[in-house]
């Protein structure tokens, strides 16, 4: 075996060695394996967890300066998600420093777009954070915390993208630097604790699910998403037989309470409890529509996706930045969309997951990472 081989078969060892260390203390307190404190009060831990990552030098200096000589391999992993966490900070905080130099209004609106993203990504990374506090989490969500970190990669692409004035750009692509190959670490190392667990069945005890579970693509018999709450499935129970009375309703002719759909979102209560349900009736709204953060578990219907049909004209040419000119933007968690229309495009029920946000771009539909 070369020297390679070797070393990586040493690192698959004793990372299986201290996951398998830690899953002990979790799982059964008379059963904590001797192993564990002697290798977590090592290097030999961080050594074996940043083996997989692309930029290992960076994992070693971020993970050995943010923990102790006793930290847990646990311990370690969050670690390096509060070394992404930190990175993004220090990216937003140079993002507003950087911005009082725009000397247009296409870069100001750039900067502009770079905080919202950094606020997203702050966000990412702390949900992410919230799953490493027992491995259990961990093996549970490890597809949707990749998704959550990938995100964040993008954001810090998207920020890129908007500011073009050169010296601008060029500072701030030196800025994420770091911040982007730690979040691309986090991604290596949940990805290799992902196969193990995978690969040699560790034992995790799945019983004690919380309430933000893994989430699933498929539909059931009825056509609905799995992950669809019973509440949710009432609903749409009710609406499909046609007696859904909604809180809103949207309608071009004034026979409504509003002519337009943003009209409709901005007079939302700011706290609502259970479903927000607007119907907008059938007509071809031009305007660009965006449910924003605050605006949680909104239930938007129309009379159909060729019917109700919402179009936009923004466009970078005109002078807009690119991630501004989607038609219709969902950013508040909890949005369901259903039997409308953007252009020719469909707009329909499984076009938006609840719990996450998604962005209707240029009629496709674009996931723009994933929410508490």
């Amino acid at each position: 075996m070369s020297n390679k081989a070797g070393l990586g078969a040493l690192s698959a060892v004793l990372l299986v060695a201290a996951v398998i260390g830690t899953v002990a203390t979790v799982t059964s307190s008379n059963h904590k394996a001797a192993s564990d404190d002697s290798l977590a009060a090592s290097s030999k831990s961080v050594t074996a967890i940043c083996a997989s990552t692309d930029y290992t030098d960076v994992c070693k200096r971020t993970l050995s300066s943010a923990i102790n000589g006793s930290a847990s391999p646990k311990e370690i992993i969050q670690a390096s998600f509060m070394a992404a966490i930190k990175e993004i900070e220090a990216a937003s905080h140079l993002s507003n420093n950087v911005s009082l130099n725009a000397t247009d209004s296409m870069n100001k609106d750039g900067f502009d777009i770079c905080r919202r993203l950094f606020e997203d990504a702050n966000e990412e990374l702390q949900a992410a954070f919230s799953e490493t506090h027992d491995l259990g989490g961990l093996a549970r969500r490890t597809d949707d915390i990749k998704c959550w970190l990938s995100a964040v990669i993008s954001y810090q692409q998207t920020c890129l993208d908007g500011i073009t004035q050169p010296d601008l750009h060029s500072t701030m692509k030196d800025g994420l630097v770091t911040a982007s190959q730690v979040t691309s670490n986090a991604i290596a190392i949940v990805n290799g604790l992902s196969s193990l667990f995978n690969k040699f069945q560790v034992p995790i005890n799945v019983t004690n699910i919380s309430s933000r579970r893994l989430l699933s693509h498929g539909t059931d018999a009825k056509g609905y998403p799995t992950w669809f709450s019973a509440h949710d499935r009432k609903l749409l129970a009710v609406h499909a037989r046609g007696e859904l009375k909604p809180n809103i309703v949207v309608a071009q002719d004034g026979s409504g309470d509003y002519k337009t759909i943003n009209a409709a979102l901005n007079s939302m209560p700011k706290e609502y409890s259970g479903r927000y349900v607007i119907y907008v009736k059938a007509g071809t709204y031009e305007e660009n529509v965006i449910v924003t953060k605050d605006k949680v578990n909104v239930f938007m219907y129309g009379d159909g996706a060729r019917k109700t049909i919402v179009t936009g004209n923004k466009n970078n040419v005109d002078g807009v930045q690119t991630m501004n000119t989607a038609t219709f933007a969902a950013e508040g968690q909890g949005f369901i969309g259903k039997s409308m229309g953007q252009t020719a495009q469909k707009f329909t029920v499984t076009s938006l997951i609840q719990g996450h946000r998604w962005i209707k771009y240029s009629g496709i539909p674009y996931l723009g990472g994933f929410k508490n």
